[in-house]
């Protein structure tokens, strides 16, 4: 029995470009929204990730947002969410308007376009997590304060919650999809054939007139015209299959042969240097050079890509205690890696969220002081304990290759640390903003509204500082 050849529905596909699109949209509110990097920069992630999630309104149908963002930018999220759910289906991808199959194609589109906006809405990398929706109200006229002249306030608040985007970001997406569908084949699909299929200019209108599966097509890096059933069908045992330079290697007695592939599993032992921020007799907060030794893992999960993870260990790193350092330092970071090989080389770019782990340090902050608050004259004495800062680690490694069991590795980093500042009173104002004062009576980690009305905040009480420290890494590299 001839064995079945036909390719299959491509969930990496579908989740890795799913992931690309949610990045670059955090990437452009980022961009454009100076409050939204204020919260991710200086604000602790998690509590205020799920203070956002307690507080989602979902006795309302508006959030707030104008016509624009609700009803034309929503519904062009789904429109390509639900066109990366079509390309990956080696059968649906090949379905224009109307033909057999057509609706059952885009219900499944659908489905995707809502899973993928219900986590845009409520998921980690989404708009409760990347910006704190729900977390804070605000007056729908003016987000961090209005003035009663030139900006009055409406006298509606918000929080950025409802049931609108929930609802109209899929449904309405499937509705401009299907506009698309019939624009491409009863408009676009004329004009390719009346000027030919190497023609320029149909090509631009067909990618202009379908701007949602644009969009696809560029986050699977294929040009905005392109359509799937003007090519043949690829077989999955020959997709992915390119065409190489010939990879060849001397072996000991002079002989050339193709040279062995690097195996998927990575072991890479090394000694480590890192220049952070540690509490001398000399210099509080100072930066200083602190070595240890660490393993770093990788596993092959794609061709070029690795899920990649480090452990460290350097004792004594901060021989004194601060509220950002002390004792033995401890670091971990998992995540990604992006890499190369050729017979005797590779070049690998790792990029990681992690932690930096203290085990002798204050466990509180000092008071502060300013001329109008001075600090109290006897500040209760910090205890000493296990504090854990939040890290973001880049590394850039290049390996030279023994054989394509062992090689050499030679690493270096850049880690951004986040320090945590003291904790504030209920003092602040707006969003968090203003003069606000330590208070040792007041927790950290609030889920309690303060502020004025509209302008009530939920989030941490707490903010943070940032510090970048570059490292160093050499060892050796086992691969299995």
């Amino acid at each position: 029995m001839e064995q079945d050849r036909r390719p299959g529905y491509h969930w990496t596909g579908l989740v890795v470009q799913s992931f690309e699109f949610n990045m670059i949209e955090d990437a452009f509110r980022l961009w454009q929204d100076n409050t939204l990097r204020d919260l991710v920069v200086t604000k602790p992630f998690w509590h205020d990730y799920t203070s956002s999630l307690r507080q989602f309104n979902m006795r309302r149908w508006n959030d707030g947002d104008d016509f624009l963002v609700n009803y034309v930018g929503h519904p062009m999220q789904g429109a390509v969410t639900g066109f990366l759910e079509i390309q990956n289906s080696p059968i649906q991808s090949r379905i224009q308007w109307n033909e057999p199959g057509y609706w059952k194609s885009r219900t499944k589109a659908l489905l995707w376009s809502t899973v993928f906006s219900t986590y845009e809405e409520i998921g980690p990398t989404g708009e409760a997590g990347i910006g704190n929706e729900g977390g804070y109200t605000y007056d729908t006229r003016c987000v961090l304060h209005c003035n009663t002249t030139a900006a009055p306030p409406s006298g509606r608040d918000t929080n950025n919650t409802g049931w609108v985007d929930f609802i109209i970001t899929p449904t309405v997406g499937t509705l401009w999809i299907l506009a698309e569908d019939a624009i491409d084949k009863e408009v676009s699909e004329r004009l390719v054939a009346h000027a030919g299929r190497n023609a320029v200019y149909p090509k631009i209108i067909r990618g202009a007139l379908n701007p949602g599966r644009t969009m696809a097509n560029l986050l699977r890096a294929r040009k905005p015209w392109y359509r799937d059933w003007d090519y043949p069908e690829v077989n999955s045992l020959d997709e992915g299959a390119g065409m190489h330079f010939q990879r060849l290697w001397e072996k000991g007695n002079g002989e050339l042969q193709e040279y062995p592939d690097w195996r998927k599993v990575e072991l890479a032992p090394h000694f480590t240097a890192l220049a952070t921020s540690r509490t001398t007799a000399d210099c509080e907060y100072c930066v200083g050079m602190t070595t240890g030794a660490g393993i770093q893992t990788s596993f092959q999960m794609w061709k070029y890509l690795y899920a990649d993870g480090d452990l460290s260990y350097q004792p004594n790193a901060s021989p004194l205690a601060s509220d950002r350092a002390g004792g033995n330092l401890l670091a971990g970071f998992f995540g990604i890696r992006i890499g190369h090989h050729w017979p005797l080389y590779a070049v690998n770019l790792s990029v990681r969220p992690g932690f930096v782990q203290w085990k002798r340090a204050y466990l509180t902050s000092l008071p502060l002081s300013t001329p109008t608050h001075p600090a109290p004259p006897d500040p209760p004495t910090p205890q000493i304990g296990t504090i854990t800062h939040f890290a973001w680690n880049a590394m850039l490694s290049t390996d030279y290759k023994f054989n394509q069991h062992i090689a050499m590795r030679t690493s270096i980093n850049q880690t951004l640390v986040r320090y945590r500042n003291a904790c504030f009173d209920s003092s602040g104002v707006g969003i968090g903003r203003g003069l606000q004062w330590l208070n040792y009576d007041t927790p950290c980690q609030e889920h309690v509204g303060i502020g004025t009305p509209p302008y009530l905040t939920f989030l941490s009480h707490e903010d943070f500082v940032n510090r970048v420290s570059w490292g160093i890494q050499v060892g050796p590299v086992f691969s299995f």
